[in-house]
């Protein structure tokens, strides 16, 4: 039920109150107009109201807090199969009980909710379940967990917990002396909690120390987790909080005043909580034991600074007793001193918190991410967003306040000004031509700040701010068009002017990356990207040759051919543009080699030139500048921790590494790179969870499931590709118009079909790799995933061939062979997959009793696969493709030679299909890591049963 519904209600049950008992039903029957769910709802709580006695509506919320019956005391009694121990709080929802699970399953101890009466309705139990479900996906260290949950006997909800024993975090912080750095680095925990909790659409409410406890190992752990919205008997994700929801001391202005809450309610709760913990007083200064009182501070009153406040003396309340906090008391458990604690909290913690407590939501923190981003950010001594109010603000402010004077005001300084302006009017005609000439110079300035603002303010950070935000796909489209229109307008102005070349290139780099750059959430515009980048290569080669000796334009332009070379990969000019980037960096790392921008730049490089490697066939060098691009990172890692994005591109850069070594090298150390890769990327979605960083790692499971199934363990590549699909469509149904998660959707599909198809599951895998195809054709990709469809359809086609359906796997494989086809000539995949193909053609056509045909194809395999130059090259698809193709033609050969009724050509047949044979396994001893499953996706023959073949064969 949203509020404009709830005030109906409210409004119709009112008036019928004020009516006689037998007019009442006659009136809502008018008043809902054949509304049967209002009118249902109002007649319950008519019931309510006549069951509860006259003026129970008029009754203030204590009394009525007062007024529910307290439940019976339950300990030593079992709640579903849980043993109640004693309990351990109560409140106006409930009661909580210590209790151990009595069913032997284990022994640890929980804690069991109980919700209190008024609170049970046939409509609250359901959106009770619901929310449950929504809780216990909250599995976050700082989170208390939601455990099970259920109804008892005599039908009271219950929720079960972990069970936290701690102290709440102002007291833990007090009792322990935490200087405030420390206070800071808990409270950035407790951000991190909240902020994975919205990342999942769940809000908190009621977040207060009371809420948020501290174990003995100095661990926070946020209670009651959307406890207040379960109960909450409304629909809406942004609706009108009740009383009982919500501590009036710790809420939001919104709050108070019964507006929708957002996610910016919570980020004033923990700026409230964060006062506090610095202060040791609440934000809201005088008495505010009166609920009106306290509304009007919360709505009213902007808080002091902290800075200001520890100088002043504290009044804390204990039950009925009012004691006096001195400035030096509170001092002592932070910084020593009220002196010493003024200048810590000065200046920059002043202005985060402050922010926080801002009274519109739209001017506090945008997330609690940012909020906790600014903490660290203090912390480390680096700027942070929070920033004083402006002039301009405050102004406005004093104007809403005393209008009339500044009316009044206004007049006799316009009287003032005119009188003024007589005086200069002389001087100001004298200065007019200096005026001019120097408008034209700021006009000119102007234009360049334009760019700036557009560059980095425009397409970095509003971009940036919503790129990882649930459905923001549309509106990152309207940016970038509105982006494009500007950069094309300002390029034809920037001849000669190197500043705003630079700023164009960045603003043309950042608009390709997210166009196109599949590296990173985009929009699959790849023409477009393509154009950007060919712009920004442009203008950062004319920065570049005016600023030879400037390291940041040469690394700037370095940047540029690389990631050029990204988008080339699979072109013939991909190792050229590499190549130009590489000689760049080549001389600055000996020259500038601490700095680590010089070696993220270098890292990058080798990280695109193992790429290139690898799509050109060169498979162990590739493996060898992925070693170096890991070692590098992790090289930065040690000497710069702070450089942006570090720890996640070495978990990254572990993934690429562990991939490559998985699929044509040793797999057992494979795993290990990818364990760590995997590792380092949930501690970092622990910390701060973002659809990027999801992504990563749902996108690093699959690559540890294609090495798993590689290696022949289906039943761990299919537990890793459905935890990848299950984090993904939780995205997907956030944006469901991102194509690139829905693509990713695709692959997860074809994934799991291929490790149920390997695992002998032909029959359930074979849906899956239709649906997968379909998939992509509907995003229109098949254009540009070539290898991709092929690969698809061959194992479509393998499925086919297990269910015995010959004719139908043979023009899937045929269709493969047509997808691969257009792209042979372009890089060595294509090659070798097509080789691989023509085998599997062969050998069903073999198997459809077509030698001749078979034979054909085996051959066509053969000249694709080159032997000789893809045993130089190490080129283990070609390689394997060759193996089998030999094994198919001994197939050949030895079938003529038992069918044959002539003994010269049984026996002539007989020495071809050794001689193939042996050429197979031959060819076969080239691949020191053999699998079922080839480094480039296709199922192989396994030697063995060709070193069978040839041993069963007759001289």
């Amino acid at each position: 039920m949203n509020s404009e519904r709830w005030q109906r209600v409210k409004q119709l049950l009112e008036e019928a109150i004020a009516l006689d008992p037998d007019q009442r039903s006659s009136f809502l029957d008018r008043a809902c107009e054949g509304d049967s769910e209002l009118l249902r709802e109002i007649h319950s709580l008519l019931s309510s109201h006549e069951e509860a006695g006259t003026g129970f509506l008029k009754k203030p919320a204590v009394d009525l807090k007062a007024s529910f019956p307290s439940m019976p005391t339950r300990t030593g009694r079992r709640i579903g199969v849980y043993q109640i121990i004693e309990e351990i709080g109560h409140g106006g929802m409930g009661e909580v009980y210590r209790a151990v699970r009595a069913d032997g399953q284990y022994t640890k101890e929980v804690a069991v909710k109980l919700v209190r009466g008024g609170f049970d309705s046939a409509f609250v139990q359901e959106r009770f379940r619901n929310e449950r479900q929504i809780l216990a996906s909250l599995d976050h260290p700082n989170i208390a967990r939601l455990l099970d949950g259920g109804t008892t006997e005599d039908g009271v909800p219950y929720l079960v917990m972990e069970l936290i024993e701690g102290v709440r975090i102002d007291l833990y912080c007090d009792e322990l002396s935490l200087p405030i750095t420390d206070r800071l680095k808990l409270f950035r925990q407790v951000c991190s909690a909240v902020q994975f909790a919205h990342q999942r659409l769940v809000i908190h409410r009621d977040i207060k120390p009371s809420n948020i406890l501290v174990t003995k190992e100095g661990v926070p752990k946020l209670l009651d987790f959307g406890i207040a919205k379960i109960l909450d008997p409304t629909g809406e994700r942004t609706e009108t909080t009740i009383a009982r929801s919500m501590t009036p001391e710790y809420a939001s202005p919104e709050q108070i005043r019964g507006e929708p809450i957002t996610t910016a309610s919570d980020v004033y709760s923990l700026g409230v909580v964060l006062y506090q913990i610095l202060t040791g007083r609440s934000p809201y200064s005088g008495d505010t034991r009166s609920p009106h009182l306290l509304a009007q501070a919360v709505c009213g009153t902007d808080p002091g600074k902290p800075s200001t406040a520890v100088l002043k003396p504290s009044t804390v309340r204990n039950g009925d007793q009012v004691e006096q906090v001195t400035a030096e008391l509170m001092s002592r458990s932070r910084e020593g001193t009220p002196v010493k604690l003024q200048r810590r909290l000065a200046g920059d913690l002043d202005n985060i918190v402050l922010m926080a407590l801002r009274k519109e939501p739209q001017r506090r923190y945008a997330s609690v991410e940012q909020f906790a981003e600014d903490v660290r950010r203090h912390l480390e001594a680096l700027p942070v967003s929070a920033t004083k109010s402006s002039w301009r603000y405050r102004a406005g402010k004093f104007v809403l306040r005393h209008k009339a004077s500044v009316v009044a005001s206004a007049v006799v300084l316009l009287a003032v000004m005119v009188g003024i302006g007589a005086t200069v009017r002389a001087a100001r005609i004298a200065r007019q031509q200096a005026e001019i000439a120097r408008s034209e110079r700021e006009r000119a300035e102007k234009r360049f700040n334009d760019v700036r603002k557009l560059a980095n303010s425009l397409i970095f950070e509003i971009h940036d701010s919503i790129q990882d935000l649930p459905g923001a796909t549309p509106s990152r489209k309207l940016l970038l068009d509105r982006a494009v229109e500007y950069l094309d307008k300002l390029e034809h102005d920037a001849a000669g002017d190197v500043d705003l070349q630079r700023e164009l290139a960045w603003g043309y780099q950042r608009l390709s990356a997210v166009q196109g750059d599949t590296s990173q959430s985009n929009l699959g515009q790849v023409s477009a990207a393509e154009v950007s980048i060919k712009k920004s290569i442009g203008l950062f080669e004319a920065v570049a040759k005016a600023n030879p000796r400037n390291t940041t334009d040469q690394l700037n332009l370095a940047m540029a051919y690389r990631r050029r070379a990204f988008t080339d990969i699979f072109e013939h000019t991909g190792p050229q543009e590499i190549d130009q980037a590489l000689a760049i960096t080549t001389p600055l790392m000996q020259t500038d080699a601490t700095k680590p921008e010089v070696r993220n730049e270098r890292s990058l490089e080798l990280q695109i030139l193992a790429s290139v490697q690898d799509a050109n066939g060169e498979r162990l060098k590739a493996i060898d500048n992925f070693q170096q691009y890991l070692d590098l990172r992790q090289d930065i890692l040690r000497t710069n921790p702070e450089f942006k994005g570090i720890r996640q591109s070495v978990a990254h850069a572990n993934i690429a590494l562990g991939y490559q070594m998985g699929r044509f090298a040793d797999r057992e150390r494979a795993n290990q790179y990818l364990n760590q890769g995997i590792t380092l990327f949930e501690a970092l979605l622990k910390e701060g969870d973002n659809s990027s960083m999801t992504r990563e790692l749902a996108a690093s499971q699959l690559r540890r499931g294609q090495i798993n199934l590689m290696g022949g363990d289906s039943g761990g590549a299919l537990a890793d590709f459905r935890r990848a699909r299950e984090s993904t469509a939780r995205l997907v149904a956030l944006d469901p118009k991102n194509t690139m998660l829905q693509s990713d959707m695709c692959g997860f599909d074809f994934e799991e079909g291929r490790a149920l198809t390997a695992n002998g599951q032909p029959a359930t895998g074979l849906p899956l790799l239709q649906r997968s195809m379909k998939c992509y054709i509907g995003l229109h990709m098949e254009a540009d995933t070539g290898p991709g469809m092929g690969t698809m359809e061959s194992w479509t086609a393998e499925a086919l061939v297990q269910m015995h359906k010959l004719p139908d796997a043979l023009r899937h494989y045929q269709n493969a062979a047509k997808a691969l086809s257009g792209d042979v000539d372009k890089y060595d995949d294509a090659r070798c997959d097509l080789a691989m193909v023509h085998t599997k053609i062969g050998t069903t056509l073999f198997a459809l009793r077509k030698p001749q045909d078979a034979t054909a194809e085996f051959q066509k395999a053969l000249d694709l696969a080159k032997l000789d130059f893809s045993v130089e090259r190490h080129d283990i698809p070609a390689i394997i493709a060759a193996a089998d193709a030999y094994a198919g033609l001994g197939d050949i050969a030895a079938e003529k030679a038992r069918k044959s009724p002539d003994p010269g050509q049984r026996s002539r047949f007989s020495n071809e299909a050794r001689l193939q044979y042996e050429m197979s396994l031959k060819t076969a001893k080239e691949i020191v890591y053999p699998s079922r499953i080839a480094g480039n996706g296709y199922r192989t023959r396994d030697p063995k049963d060709t070193a069978v073949r040839l041993a069963n064969h007759p001289r």
